[in-house]
């Protein structure tokens, strides 16, 4: 049985910064992208629950976010590289417990496993608890047969929340809601919907799909009464590569170059039949026996498609690694990213949504 994982960071950039300024814990912070213009201009990036209180929130101009939380608020510019940071280490968590892995965002990623709804609790549950012992962040996760309804579940506990929703449910807990909390319904559609007298998720499930498409359209009419109806097919699918990447867990803790050098080299022919374009850089990836995760990475010369070249470059940065670090490993892996053809065209993890 397939089952889709939704994973949704708690306030992530909020959560970042009061992780690294401790006299900012659980105080109200506004994250904010300053346009430089004045010192007030620009907008709101995320805001965290002690600073939503305030009815702070997401994309609101900077301005009104002081007018309405004043000095109760920490006011902290956007630290884009070392948001990246950290989202690269989870990111690469969670695809180590995924049959697929799509990351939707810097801080939002939809997991495929094979089993049942048990099987993904117990997933869910280390999950959370790795992201907190390695990042000190909590996240949402949401569990159900497809991505629209995982999607909906995860925001059902917030924060630090685990939420299984079965096709059973959707009438008890989805269908009350109203339309707005929908994904994929906006503003616009919102007040479209309200002309046809249609408030709630449950109102649009059983609404004229007919009339839906003739309002909306024949892909978005159909789109919105199959989600509000629990039914999405859409696959969970990686976005355009910007890395490729094998882990593999040891047979037990170590510190011996040999043993996880051997190790990376049974990973590397899984690896080479994704390589479809040259790169130039190779990481390695080590996940120690306390579950911190880290890496090391090196830019080659010249763009390369050769495994041989992984191989010897990995065993220099894990020479490297473990002479700098004192701990066993209990994970390792390989990482090539930087690909020639697509340098200029990687996506913005803030652009996602």
């Amino acid at each position: 049985m397939k089952i889709i994982l939704h994973i949704d960071l708690d306030s992530f950039y909020a959560s970042l910064e009061e992780r690294r300024n401790p006299e900012m814990k659980e105080k109200p912070i506004v994250v904010c992208v300053f346009s430089g213009r004045t010192e007030d201009s620009g907008a709101v990036a995320t805001a965290n629950y002690p600073a939503r209180e305030f009815g702070i929130h997401a994309g609101m101009p900077i301005s009104q976010a002081k007018k309405l939380g004043g000095d109760n608020c920490f006011y902290l510019p956007m630290d884009k590289e070392y948001y990246l940071k950290v989202s690269e280490r989870i990111m690469e968590l969670l695809r180590s417990h995924a049959e697929k892995f799509e990351q939707r965002s810097i801080d939002e990623a939809y997991l495929e496993i094979q089993g049942g709804f048990e099987d993904a609790e117990i997933i869910a549950k280390k999950i959370k608890q790795e992201i907190l012992e390695q990042e000190k962040v909590t996240c949402s996760v949401g569990i159900a047969e497809n991505k629209i309804l995982a999607k909906m579940a995860s925001k059902m506990q917030k924060p630090d929340g685990l939420t299984i929703l079965k096709t059973e449910d959707i009438e008890e807990k989805i269908h009350p809601l109203p339309v707005k909390k929908l994904h994929g319904i906006g503003p616009k559609a919102v007040e479209k919907l309200s002309l046809l007298e249609i408030k709630t998720i449950g109102d649009l499930a059983k609404a004229d799909e007919l009339k839906l498409v003739e309002v909306f359209g024949s892909i978005k009419g159909k789109e919105y009464f199959e989600k509000a109806n629990g039914i999405d097919n859409s696959e969970v699918e990686e976005q355009e590569r910007q890395q490729l990447s094998k882990l593999g867990t040891l047979k037990e803790n170590t510190r011996d170059l040999e043993v996880i050098c051997d190790k990376i080299s049974e990973l590397l022919p899984d690896l080479e039949k994704k390589i479809e374009k040259p790169f130039r850089t190779v990481s390695i990836i080590a996940i120690t026996k306390s579950l911190k995760i880290q890496t090391k990475s090196k830019t080659l010369t010249n763009s390369t498609k050769s495994i041989s070249v992984v191989k010897d470059e990995a065993r220099k940065l894990f020479e490297e690694f473990l002479k700098q670090n004192t701990e066993e490993l209990r994970r390792c892996g390989v990482r090539v990213s930087n690909f020639e053809e697509t340098q200029q065209k990687q996506k913005n993890l803030f652009n996602f949504r």
